[in-house]
């Protein structure tokens, strides 16, 4: 899982950088906290945990791995989605950006159970 994580990091990393050229071109920094959440939480995260599980591979075996892998990137994408239509006032966005909160935070809660558990 360890490599996956990294790979994802970099696609997150380079979107983050491809809208922070876009954002710069364009000079409308509306939606810089959108690019600061992708490098964050795409980049930074998901970059550190594909370290860590490198770095004991046997973190990255269990299940809690997988569906962190998973609620993380799903979370992700739907919070950056609801952010950026909240940004252009598109109607009801605020129950999308529970919902990638909710998988972001249930995500990375498994990332911890999972660091608990098995580095004893």
């Amino acid at each position: 899982m360890g490599k996956q994580f990294l790979k994802i990091a970099a696609v997150y990393f380079a979107l983050s950088e491809l809208l922070s050229a876009i954002i710069g071109v364009s000079g409308d920094y509306s939606l810089s906290n959108i690019q600061s959440n992708i490098y964050l939480l795409g980049w930074t995260t998901l970059g550190i945990i594909g370290l860590i599980y490198v770095a004991f591979p046997a973190l990255s075996v269990t299940i809690l791995a997988h569906i962190h892998f998973w609620m993380h990137n799903i979370g992700l994408p739907v919070l950056i989605l609801a952010l950026i239509g909240q940004n252009y006032k598109v109607p009801e966005t605020e129950v999308w950006i529970v919902i990638g909160w909710v998988l972001l935070a249930g995500g990375i809660m498994l990332f911890m159970v999972n660091v608990w558990d098995r580095l004893r």
